[in-house]
């Protein structure tokens, strides 16, 4: 019984190791555009994965979005890399976007009302960094609630819920393997409430929108793998993702309504071409 309890603990420990890789993953390709030395490394080290047809639609819509990046970096020309440059920039920095309402990797940009950055929802994701100690350090000078900084803490709080539980195998008091247990659940509800409160609500929505704008398969891969991560997480923490999406949906289609009506008032209805 007790061999079967410190596999189950050791494959818990490996299954969190691997969300808070790819949380840390994604947090480096939403952060900056990449180079050349990256794609070596993503072609290498990321594998291909199966469109199994017993699969459901988000792990196969995960797949494919991943397996996209993979082709796109492993088929790559003279151009690639530069082509992914200037379709960082559009998506994410906002170069050249023509949009009406702002596509913006910030949780302030979809929490909070008026499309702006740095709202409660940013002051939210700093007392939560806070609360562990920790503060933002950065050369861009970006607000804390970006799409990476948070990524970064989700995996932070998943590697120390790992190291807590694999504190629980060590041998030694039962006293010490209950407190390992109990700073192990501490960071399991860390996550499943910054993961509610600051990533399922805006991040899939935000997905949809950058997704329109992307023009490089690369990108265009990760935003639908991102989009399915998040829905994946969602079933893992046992987190509602449309009622988490409901408020940020309604701001959102209000501030279309309200770009619509702007646009009208500046330039008149919008009249259809036959």
């Amino acid at each position: 019984m007790a061999q079967k309890t410190m596999a189950e603990t050791a494959l818990q420990v490996q299954e969190l190791r691997v969300r808070a890789g790819y949380y840390q993953l994604l947090a480096r390709l939403f952060y900056q555009e990449i180079d050349e030395a990256f794609a070596a490394q993503f072609v290498e080290a990321q594998p291909v994965l199966a469109l199994d047809e017993c699969a459901d639609g988000i792990e196969r819509s995960f797949a494919r979005g991943s397996n996209r990046m993979r082709k796109f970096l492993q088929r790559r020309t003279a151009d690639s890399i530069t082509e992914t440059r200037c379709d960082y920039a559009r998506v994410f920095l906002g170069a050249g976007s023509v949009t009406k309402v702002p596509v913006s990797p910030f949780e302030s940009v979809y929490a909070d009302e008026g499309r702006l950055i740095m709202q409660a929802s940013r002051d939210g994701a700093c007392a939560a960094y806070a609360a562990d100690g920790l503060a933002v350090s950065d050369g861009f000078n970006m607000p804390e609630d970006h799409i990476s900084f948070e990524f970064q803490y989700m995996a932070l709080l998943l590697n120390r819920c790992a190291d807590a539980l694999g504190g629980t195998q060590d041998e030694g008091p039962v006293a010490a393997a209950d407190a390992a247990r109990a700073q192990a659940a501490t960071y399991r509800e860390k996550a499943q409430a910054f993961f509610a409160a600051h990533l399922a609500p805006w991040v899939p929505l935000f997905c949809e929108e950058a997704a329109d704008l992307a023009q490089t398969p690369f990108y265009q891969g990760l935003l639908e793998a991102t989009a399915a991560w998040m829905a994946l997480e969602c079933t893992q923490m046992a987190v509602d993702g449309a009622a988490a999406q409901k408020g940020v949906r309604a701001l959102a289609a209000d501030a279309r309504a309200k770009a619509a009506t702007q646009q009208e008032t500046l330039h008149g209805p919008r009249r259809e071409v036959a």
